[in-house]
């Protein structure tokens, strides 16, 4: 069973989204190669505070979120070798995103094959804040839907972009909780001005997130 903690946590914590967009017929190989290989060298890195892996196998597409005390700690010449071995070894290429954890719903200990729900947020810089505010407020509506594991907001205040996280025990779970999440999202654009274009649906690998300091 997925548990996160019940309560809306702030999390000083800096986060590096790596997506690899592969060749289907090679995303195991990509797979076995962050886990086997290079998980270890993220995890044993300075500043390090753990990595979430996810997967779009009909796509090809690989998710690896690995999380920091500092963002210039991610950016070590080792983690970027990983980085790219992993996207050779799925035979695509690598996307790289920064963003602040702005806060989540605890520290995820979640089941390998648990579905995750990733979306865009798009709000203009200096409304970044209200959406925060309302993201943070409306949280309650998913926690109570079956099967919820977790959610994490994630935010670059520079260019109004973020990234709203679900986490949930099953896909039938996540496909129940759509509605829902669509009328959080049209309330958010009321509010706050801010827009989700899109949302992007993966199969979790693993999760290791240490709670937030403080």
């Amino acid at each position: 069973m997925s548990r996160w903690r019940q309560h809306v946590e702030e999390a000083d914590m800096h986060a590096r989204v790596n997506i690899i967009f592969g060749d289907r017929d090679r995303v195991e190989d990509g797979v076995a190669r962050l886990e086997d290989v290079d998980r270890t060298a993220v995890e044993v890195a300075a500043g390090n505070r753990g990595l979430v892996t996810m997967v779009d196998r009909a796509a090809g597409v690989i998710v690896a979120v690995s999380y920091w005390d500092e963002p210039t700690h991610s950016s070590d010449a080792a983690l970027t070798r990983a980085r790219d071995s992993a996207a050779a070894a799925a035979g695509g290429d690598l996307v790289v995103e920064g963003y602040e954890v702005a806060f989540r719903e605890g520290a995820p200990v979640a089941d390998p094959g648990a579905a995750v729900r990733l979306a865009r947020m798009r709000v203009d810089p200096s409304q970044v804040d209200a959406a925060l505010a309302f993201l943070r407020e409306a949280l309650p509506r998913l926690r109570s839907r079956a099967g919820f594991a977790g959610a994490e907001v994630l935010v670059d205040r520079g260019v109004g972009a973020g990234l709203l996280v679900t986490v949930w025990a099953t896909d039938d779970d996540a496909e129940g909780a759509a509605a829902v999440l669509e009328r959080l999202r049209d309330d958010a654009a009321r509010r706050a001005g801010a827009v989700f274009p899109g949302t992007e649906a993966y199969t979790l690998v693993r999760a290791r997130v240490p709670a937030a300091a403080g």
